[in-house]
């Protein structure tokens, strides 16, 4: 088995970190301080709020995936590990790629920031599908048996997310408001059922029967 273990404790860990992550997002958010107008106070902070709101949705979102992808992944190795962790590493630091965004949003140094913001969500995600890419390729990874179609159309979706990541990042060069549609767009598609997942229960492989 190449020193295959079951995948427990690679998801409590994972939960927990996705978790921490998404609850650090808060420890970003400005606390105005002012005897009079705190609303309006705090409705010039907006940047931060929305920031904190992409980034939560997004942190969920992962977790979600995440926790799909596992349910097809019935074992672990030493390198499945290691690109799980990478993947998480990259997860944490939206607190900090967060923060740094909506603190220079409409200031010199913007662009600069949503460029460290979109490159860390590429990199973030590439992980997330090289934990995948891994999986399908190793010997006694995947819950056997697991649909082929399956497969095939899961490493296509979750090779979306990398793809529309890049070119938000493309788009931030010339433009950083521009470059949210395809982050929404993203946000969209993946907070969704899983259409890959929906095509083989509605046309489940039929096999040849012996006459």
């Amino acid at each position: 088995m190449h020193n295959h273990r079951p995948t427990d404790r690679l998801e409590y860990f994972s939960d927990a970190v996705l978790a921490i992550a998404a609850t650090l997002l808060v420890i970003e958010l400005p606390k105005p301080e002012t005897e009079t107008g705190l609303l309006q106070a705090i409705v010039k902070q907006w940047p931060a709020y929305a920031a904190f709101a992409a980034s939560f949705l997004f942190i969920c979102i992962a977790w979600s995936n995440h926790h799909n992808m596992f349910i097809y992944i019935r074992q672990t190795d030493q390198y499945l590990l290691i690109l799980n962790i990478l993947f998480l590493m990259f997860v944490t630091l939206q607190s900090f790629t967060t923060g740094l965004l909506a603190r220079h949003v409409g200031k010199p140094d913007e662009r600069t920031a949503a460029l460290i913001y979109h490159a860390t969500l590429v990199l973030m995600t590439l992980f997330y599908n090289c934990t995948w890419w891994y999986a399908i390729r190793t010997d006694g990874i995947l819950k056997e048996p697991t649909d082929k179609r399956l497969i095939r159309f899961l490493t296509k979706e979750y090779a979306i997310a990398p793809v529309l990541h890049l070119a938000a990042l493309i788009i931030c060069l010339w433009s950083v408001s521009l470059s949210i549609i395809p982050i929404l767009l993203l946000y969209v598609y993946f907070a969704l059922p899983r259409i890959s997942e929906l095509r083989v229960k509605k046309y489940p492989l039929r096999r040849k029967t012996s006459c």
